[in-house]
């Protein structure tokens, strides 16, 4: 019964991350890369800390979303009374939670480019910058 519940934990938590990987998300900051710091703020909005650091300055974009939700459970049960079988289904239900967290950082030199980028979090928190990647191009027969 364990296995199901961690089955299903995890199939929930893939259908809410929307199939994205880290890659994608990391592939998505990384288009910040060479760019003016500004085209980063166009996108993503100011930041919410700056801090200077070896002649750099690094941009910080942080997200967090916690909660909890209700799962419907059910189960059998088979009692014998008088050698005859009788089965009962028993609904309840259990707490979920989750805790969804991102931490977005672009490093930008003197002249004000994005020379580097740092991705810290999970999937659920940092999906949204996925959407920044490069879309496959079809491929042409």
């Amino acid at each position: 019964m364990k296995f199901l519940l961690k089955t299903i934990s995890i199939a929930s938590l893939v259908a809410l991350t929307g199939c994205v990987t880290s890659e994608d998300i990391q592939s998505g900051v990384n288009t910040f890369k060479g760019q003016n710091y500004k085209a980063a703020f166009a996108q993503l909005g100011f930041p919410d800390a700056e801090n200077k650091i070896a002649g750099h300055t690094v941009y910080t974009w942080g997200n967090q979303n916690s909660g909890s939700y209700t799962v419907p459970t059910y189960q059998t049960a088979t009692t014998y009374v008088n050698g005859q079988a009788i089965t009962t289904n028993i609904q309840g239900s259990r707490t979920e939670s989750f805790n969804y967290e991102c931490r977005l950082s672009l490093i930008v030199n003197s002249a004000g480019i994005v020379v580097d980028t740092k991705v810290e979090g999970n999937l659920g928190g940092c999906e949204r910058y996925a959407r920044f990647a490069p879309k496959p191009q079809p491929k042409k027969v």
